[in-house]
């Protein structure tokens, strides 16, 4: 086995930074678990950029500890990259006995093999089936996927086999052959065919600091140089790269039955040659790492009409993401962690990131005279150009044809675009309410054998309804707390003739732990699920935050929907009185830091105990992460105070023990609502909304909600 440094020597110091700089930044290596471990190994993948040719074989190198050989391009022997190739193991395509080093190199071991079967790099992406052979088109002329790597892969096992029942003709032959003294004896362990997908998210084009330094190294530049640079540059700076590495495939089991027939080598191979290359080359196009790119621009193309209203647009994304998930396709993560947003008027990065290049390749117009529907232009969509200039010219023709070989996919969004809006508001509905619903579940079913865990009836969220009632109130509850804490004052206003909600935020109403690791925007994002079932539900909506759901309520102004009326925070937690938190939270934390740093982590304070006003609806410690959490919220809170222009009653209690007086008077102060008020109430404790005599509390609220209801504010 070599040494990891031996790949270092005489590298270009350059190329090498570089590469550690994807690895490190960009790139995503799943499946590694596939990979076996003693076997000669054949690597196959799809091919899109020059880049691959390099970054594949080094990032198995990096895992495997062993040489991975590719076939690259004359030319990038003569380029400052050649010395890396050399070292990375790569070979000439016009070396002399290439192929019968390779099959070699599989018998052996000496060495694991890469293989591009597509044979170019496939730069529209456009792959079609004939038969059962996949076509990769080339300016509209379709060439098969190359078999070569099965042949590789089925002709070693097929000698070694040979070589294992002592069959071999001419030993000396073969031995001279496939260079086999070069390395060392016969690996008795199979050849495995390992299939990587490889997938992009994020693909763009633009000029960027890579592309100029590189220009004046390599002036002058061919056009087909240019394009690549461009395109590989941008990858490096922006782009993710996931790395799939597939279910292995067995040569031997695909040999066995046929070893005892008496059949030629030739004939053996060439009866498995392109079954085998369809099998595994099917495995990698289906293994597709889904991004939100592509369901973007697939539902722009097969929408039957020439407009679409960014909100149906947008609720089409995410309800395909929802199917995706449901039938366990591969798709990015990432799109996990806030694909709330996409839907909960607000603006959502990967939306109008994509929705710039549409814009700019004239693929969508926004409608002037509504901003909130584009109008599709199929024609600039479905535009080709040519192999070696559609990437710059039309990348999301690009990233089209990549998910439209994905027929699960295809299909998902076909059933959604045939149904109407208010179809899809309800299907909409219906899987928010169950994510809702899994969420709490999953969470309380996760910790159930704990013995102070809450019960469903206090940790749950809930819904009131009013049949009669257009208006909708969404409740939020405090710090550590649980929707139970809402729930006198929903019954009160539900009573009242308004439709109520009191969600869940995630974390609360379980155990301390289960809010452990969970930030401010996780909670954030419940309030968020929570409006938009609000909104497909009702005309007019309020949100009421008490504590830390006030904060919440104040972040939510900034979501732009026609249903908000009003807001009403009850004493807002935007700074406490509790000296621990002041002083002593920060010198633990400190001490934490410390005692990390010496791995020893046994000595951490996690946790400092808490005595709250109801045991029943609270948590009895809180955990130093999660407080953090809390003070990175209330930061949050006072930088947008004075964005905030919406209506607003702000409440507070006057002799409050755990959030000091001064936050209501500070968010008074600082937002630039027109219409504002703010009422001190008599209350010697914190969860006023829970007390005895809160029914002048709750009225002050009722009449509130009714001057927005009837328009007076």
């Amino acid at each position: 086995m070599i040494k990891k440094n031996d790949l270092l020597i005489n590298t270009n110091g350059y190329v090498l930074s570089l590469l550690e700089k994807i690895l490190d930044a960009n790139v995503e290596i799943l499946g590694v678990e596939n990979i076996p471990k003693n076997n000669p190994k054949l690597f196959v993948a799809n091919h899109f950029t020059r880049t691959e040719a390099m970054l594949i074989p080094y990032t198995l190198y990096n895992i495997t500890n062993k040489k991975v050989g590719v076939i690259a391009d004359d030319s990038l022997f003569k380029s400052f990259l050649g010395t890396f190739l050399e070292n990375l193991g790569a070979i000439k395509k016009s070396a002399p006995n290439r192929n019968e080093h390779i099959i070699g190199d599989l018998i052996t071991s000496c060495k694991d093999w890469m293989i591009f079967p597509e044979g170019m790099m496939v730069k529209a992406k456009d792959i079609s089936k004939t038969d059962k052979n996949f076509c990769v088109k080339i300016n509209d002329v379709c060439q098969r996927v190359y078999t070569g790597s099965a042949v590789f892969a089925l002709t070693s096992q097929y000698f070694r086999q040979k070589f294992l029942d002592e069959k071999l003709e001419n030993q000396n032959e073969f031995t001279k052959k496939y260079f086999i003294s070069d390395c060392k004896n016969i690996n008795t362990d199979e050849t495995m065919i390992v299939p990587i997908n490889i997938s992009y998210s994020n693909l763009r084009t633009g000029k960027n600091f890579l592309i100029d330094m590189l220009s004046k190294l390599f002036e002058p530049m061919e056009e087909n140089f240019k394009e690549e640079l461009e395109i590989e540059s941008n990858i490096v700076l922006n782009s993710k790269i996931t790395i799939r590495i597939l279910e292995p495939i067995s040569t031997k089991n695909l040999l066995e039955n046929l070893y005892s027939k008496d059949l030629s080598e030739e004939e053996i191979i060439n009866s498995l040659r392109h079954e085998v290359t369809h099998d595994f080359m099917n495995k990698i196009y289906e293994s597709l790492t889904i991004n939100f790119d592509h369901i973007f621009i697939l539902i722009l193309f097969l929408y039957p009409k020439e407009e679409i209203k960014s909100e149906h647009f947008k609720r089409l994304i995410y309800i395909t993401f929802f199917k995706i998930k449901q039938l366990k396709l591969f798709y990015d993560k990432d799109i996990d962690e806030d694909l709330i947003y996409l839907i909960s008027y607000e603006k959502f990065k990967a939306f109008n990131n994509i929705l710039e290049v549409a814009v700019e390749n004239k693929i969508l117009e926004i409608d002037e005279v509504n901003c909130y529907k584009f109008l599709i232009n199929k024609k600039n969509l479905l535009n080709n150009h040519t192999h070696d200039t559609i990437r710059l010219k039309n990348i999301l023709r690009v990233i089209l044809n990549e998910i439209l070989i994905q027929k699960d996919v295809v299909d998902i969004v076909n059933n959604l675009i045939s149904n109407d809006e208010e179809e899809i508001n309800k299907q909409l509905l219906e899987i928010l309410k169950f994510e809702e619903n899994q969420e709490f579940e999953n969470s309380h079913e996760k910790l159930k054998n704990h013995k102070n865990i809450k019960p469903i009836e206090i940790g749950k969220h809930k819904y009131f309804e009013n049949t009669n009632s257009n208006s909708c109130v969404i409740a939020i509850h405090g710090f550590s707390s649980s929707p139970k804490e809402m729930e006198k004052l929903a019954l009160f206003l539900n009573k009242n003739g308004l439709n109520v909600q009191t969600p869940r935020l995630a974390g609360h109403g379980t155990i301390p732990e289960d809010l452990k690791d969970r930030t401010w925007q996780d909670w954030y994002k419940s309030v968020s699920r929570s409006i938009v079932i609000g909104t497909l539900q009702y005309t007019k909506i309020y949100i009421i935050g008490f504590s830390t759901g006030g904060l919440l309520a104040l972040l939510s102004t900034k979501k732009d929907y026609k249903e908000f009326v009003s807001l009403v925070c009850i004493n807002a937690a935007l700074h406490l009185n509790d000296l621990r938190i002041k002083t002593i939270l920060p010198a633990i934390s400190f001490w934490n830091d410390i005692v990390k740093a010496f791995d020893s982590e046994k000595y951490t304070k996690e946790y400092i105990e808490n005595f709250p006003e109801n045991i029943e609806t609270n948590y009895n410690k809180h955990y130093i992460t999660s407080i953090e959490q809390l003070n990175l919220l209330m930061q949050k809170i006072r930088k947008i105070l004075p964005k905030i222009k919406k209506p607003i009653l702000i409440i507070q209690g006057k002799d409050d023990p755990v959030v000091n007086s001064t936050s209501a008077h500070e968010i008074f102060q600082n937002i630039e609502s027109r219409y504002k008020s703010l009422k001190i109430v008599e209350a010697k404790n914190h969860v006023i909304v829970n007390n005895e005599n809160s029914e002048e509390l709750f009225l002050t609220i009722l009449d509130f909600i009714k001057q927005g209801k009837n328009n007076e504010i």
